[in-house]
């Protein structure tokens, strides 16, 4: 039985026992010995295998031809075949063989033209000693997938190498004639040398190696607040007069948005836009806690219909922060976007009315139906809404730039962030503000590198590590808020950590070479092999067979 490993560390105790048995200076003359056997046996290079059946080219080089059985044989030895379909055309894992075998053939030819030589004997040792078979991929393959040996084990019953193990490895799964195979090996063989002698090139200075150091000890701390424009978003009651003014004065713009949303206006089936109050409970809650819970919603339900404002009580008190800035308003909603018992309640009401407390997987609500359309929405009132969103968009956006601003200078002046975060551009409390995520509150930052993320979001905060690194504990604040993605930060640095020579020994430069090295010899290596193939393809001496890189049955 053939067992693939997938490198030294892995290799299951028998060929270990194996490997060590030819390591003895005992047996170095029974190696030799059964290499000879080895070939002699298999009936040398002219023994032929099951050899695929089709005679088609996966890709030419330099008047070299690559078969597709070639292409095959290396895509099993890969292990590529070991992953699902849908993996392998996400990795591109047919493509990274098929050009790792083109890689090889311009290795192996420069490797020879530097006087590199090796024997189908020496390849077919190896691979009887420990198993070894080289194999290679693209040079941009993810180290995970990349070129280098792949440990099998052919042993038999006894722990002992087998040929005929070998020999149906060859023919039977790969394909190939024992010929083909070692041809293939001395390939393989060559390709690894030229790489090993590329890698061998490359080296990391001392500078470098320092800079690296520096890199990773130095770090930086930061405390900071955010103003979000959805935070300020949520409390804008824009009046008609408003809305009406930004028409007037943007109609161009308001017919473009209007044309590219078009499709959310017309031809619809039924939605509801709702209102809700969310007194959040777990399902799994004991009856006590559900009890507090609908108690809370139905005091709620009375100021409700006493009169009060179920927009501004849903800021207040309503447990979906998401919505509760926006007044509890969930937009429009066809059938299905909410949970059942949600639903069944919303699209039997009629606009203006409140519902009884509702019960869900996520608590007790209260319900206020603000609208019902279907069908076509007139086009004053599509444009109507698109005018309000883009009217609060803006206003939202200005206002969190300005209040970012106002905290800066007070910052500047003197104020501490914790008094800063009490800044607040609505009527809710310090306790209910301070529970939404979007407003603003001290947080922490750090400690970050230069290569770090400095404050996670849908944003690049590349540009805040590169400031955040020109701040000192005598000058720690910007000279004006940040701007990410569409929020503004005011930070403030509290901590920054400094790398010292004295640390920089001998077991930290060993390590930082260790992290430096295998990249550098990778980009090397690549960069390598990226002019063989422009000199190929510019001698118009390389063809690639594309065909071989489709995935049937894989969408």
């Amino acid at each position: 039985m053939v067992i693939y490993r997938t490198g030294p560390s892995e290799r299951a105790p028998v060929l270990e026992k194996i490997v060590e048995k030819f390591r003895s200076l005992i047996l170095a003359g029974v190696v030799v010995l059964l290499s000879s056997v080895f070939v002699l046996q298999f009936g040398g290079p002219q023994a032929e295998g099951c050899t695929t059946s089709t005679v088609s080219t996966a890709a030419s080089v330099r008047g070299h031809t690559i078969g597709a059985g070639d292409f095959e044989a290396a895509y099993l030895l890969s292990g590529a075949d070991r992953y699902p379909p849908a993996l392998t055309k996400q990795a591109n894992l047919k493509q990274l063989v098929l050009h790792g075998l083109v890689e090889r053939r311009l290795l192996a030819e420069r490797a020879r033209d530097l006087g590199f030589r090796i024997s189908e004997e020496e390849v077919m040792r190896r691979v009887a000693k420990d198993g070894t078979i080289y194999v290679s991929m693209a040079s941009d393959a993810p180290p995970f997938f990349g070129s280098g040996p792949r440990r099998f084990d052919f042993s038999d019953s006894n722990d002992r190498f087998s040929k005929d193990n070998l020999k149906r490895f060859i023919q039977y799964r790969l394909r190939r004639s024992v010929r083909e195979f070692a041809q293939g090996q001395i390939e393989e063989t060559l390709a690894h040398q030229m790489r090993e002698l590329i890698r061998a090139t490359v080296s990391i200075s001392d500078t470098e190696l320092w800079n690296a150091f520096v890199q990773e000890r130095e770090k930086v701390t930061l405390k900071y607040l955010r103003f979000s424009p959805a935070y300020y978003g949520g409390s804008l009651s824009p009046s008609s007069a408003d809305v009406d003014a930004w028409m007037q004065a943007h109609q161009d713009d308001l017919n473009a948005a209007y044309e590219k949303e078009k499709h959310r206006y017309t031809d619809l089936e039924k939605q509801v836009r709702t209102r809700h109050i969310l007194i959040k409970v777990d399902p799994n809650a004991p009856e006590q806690d559900k009890s507090k819970a609908r108690d809370r919603a139905a005091e709620i339900l009375e100021r409700v219909k006493a009169g009060g404002d179920f927009a501004a009580l849903a800021r207040q008190l309503s447990e979906d922060s998401a919505s509760a800035r926006q007044g509890g308003d969930l937009g429009y909603n066809s059938k299905g976007r909410m949970v059942k018992a949600f639903d069944d309640v919303q699209f039997a009401m009629k606009p203006g009315a409140v519902s009884d407390v509702v019960e869900s997987r996520y608590g007790f609500h209260i319900l206020r139906v603000e609208g019902i359309r279907e069908g076509d929405v007139p086009l004053e009132e599509a444009k109507r809404e698109l005018a309000q969103q883009a009217y609060e968009k803006e206003t939202s956006e200005r206002l969190a730039r300005a209040a970012a601003q106002a905290a800066h200078a007070k910052l500047l002046q003197g104020a501490s962030l914790a008094e800063l975060a009490q800044t607040r551009n609505d009527a809710q409390g310090q306790a209910e503000a301070e529970e939404d995520p979007m407003a603003p509150q001290v947080r922490d930052a750090g400690p970050f590198g230069r290569s770090d993320t400095a404050i996670p979001g849908p944003f690049d905060s590349g540009s805040l590590v590169k400031a955040a690194f020109r701040l000192t504990t005598d000058e720690p604040f910007l000279d004006e808020p940040m701007q990410l993605g569409s929020d503004w930060f005011v930070v403030k640095l509290v901590e920054r950590t400094h790398a010292k020579a004295e640390d920089f020994n001998e077991e930290e430069r060993g390590r930082m070479l260790d992290r430096l090295l295998p990249t550098r010899e990778r980009q090397v290596l690549k960069g390598y092999v990226k002019r063989l193939m422009q000199e190929a393809t510019a001698d118009k001496a390389l063809a690639v067979n594309d065909a071989l890189l489709t995935y049937e049955g894989v969408e």
